[in-house]
């Protein structure tokens, strides 16, 4: 195992976070953004940071560990932050470099004392003040889609995607477009799922493992082609051969049968990008208890705006999914505003729109962070 170099600065030990339901009324605080933005009767969302020299691409990754630390990465600058509650006010906005010299961090997952961190060809993890490599040869490279997220199972693995290596094609590398599974101190590689595009995180919800996948450019005019994923071990998802839930075939080939691919369980509108995941187990905000959390990037050079948004996927007791709901920006209220429609609230600035979601995690009180591009993070807590 080969230690890296890294920057410590500062790293501040201790829960410095006041717990979310003892902060004063939304009203009264600072950093509050007004509705429509969520729903009032629901939530209160916060501003945490906004670091406008973090870069477009700042934050594509969050994590946050048991003493309410929130970790965060910056994969350009190869980097990765932990922000700490400085100054008292219940939100951690105080970031400080904890590990630099990285390959393009872009997956964090914080288990049992340790961050993983996983990035271009390697898996990481940061124990107290040192950074070791895991691995070194995660398949990447500089054609394709970035590794994806990271997390770990009950099974005490740790599972990671990685992209596909063009955006429409037949893979020479079997490893790309595919979950990964490793032991804990990186050996033992197992191969999960494949046939992927873009799996840019995993989440467990309960001891069941998701991923989200976007369909190839170009799609546009074929509607709910994103996906979200069931893993389970073998499943091929059909890259590139077959999108969506009706197997739409793409490339025709002799070695694949689409209705041999692992349907997705949910779609999302095309182009949409899923680009982070995070089950949702707290009761702090009970609306969202049980449900997977996915913030959806939003669509290219189009005029009819998909994604830019937070949403919340719903299962019923037997973990079939029912639907989403989408919680950021909020849904005009179309007995009051019947002509307001949903791209409105998102061309009037009461949206991610211009800017992007990157990623979710979700507290050890309950509170949800939504990385936005341009170096913002936001809290949604209770009202």
């Amino acid at each position: 195992m080969r230690q890296l170099t890294i920057s410590l600065v500062c790293l501040l030990v201790g829960s410095l976070v006041t717990q979310g339901q003892g902060l004063p009324p939304c009203g009264e605080r600072p950093h509050t953004i007004d509705q429509p933005w969520v729903d009032g009767n629901l939530f209160c969302l916060e501003e945490v940071i906004n670091d406008t020299s973090a870069g477009e691409l700042a934050f594509t990754a969050l994590a946050s560990a048991p003493d309410d630390t929130l970790y965060a990465a910056r994969p350009l600058a190869g980097q990765v932050l932990a922000l700490n509650d400085t100054d008292g006010d219940g939100l951690p906005e105080t970031p400080h470099v904890v590990a630099d010299g990285l390959t393009l961090p872009n997956g964090l997952v914080f288990h049992d004392g340790t961050l993983y961190i996983s990035g271009g060809s390697y898996i990481y993890h940061l124990v107290g003040n040192r950074v070791e490599i895991l691995v070194d040869d995660l398949p990447s490279g500089s054609n394709g889609f970035w590794t994806g997220g990271l997390t770990v199972g009950s099974d005490e693995r740790l599972y990671v995607a990685t992209g596909a290596e063009c955006d429409f094609c037949e893979p020479d590398d079997p490893l790309r477009g595919a979950v990964l599974s490793y032991s804990l101190d990186g050996s033992d590689q197992q191969v999960v799922a494949t046939g992927l595009r873009q799996p840019l995180d995993l989440a467990f919800m309960k001891d069941t493992l998701w991923t989200i996948d976007t369909a190839r450019d170009n799609l546009f005019d074929t509607p709910d082609l994103d996906e979200l994923n069931r893993v389970i071990p073998g499943a091929h998802f059909g890259f590139p051969y077959c999108i969506g839930r009706n197997n739409h075939v793409d490339l025709p080939s002799n070695n694949f049968d689409c209705a041999n691919a692992d349907a997705p369980a949910l779609t999302f509108p095309t182009h949409s990008t899923p680009m982070g995941l995070v089950a949702y187990t707290s009761d702090i905000l009970p609306s969202l208890q049980g449900e997977l959390l996915a913030v959806l990037n939003g669509s290219y050079n189009q005029a009819e705006l998909h994604g830019f948004a937070l949403v919340a996927i719903a299962f019923t007791d037997d973990g079939t999914i029912t639907g989403y709901n989408i919680l950021i920006p909020n849904r005009p209220d179309e007995t009051t505003e019947p002509n307001k429609t949903w791209q409105d609230i998102q061309y009037s600035g009461a949206g991610f729109w211009p800017r992007r979601p990157l990623d979710v995690t979700v507290s050890t009180e309950g509170w949800v962070y939504i990385s936005v591009s341009g170096g913002e993070i936001l809290a949604l807590r209770p009202r």
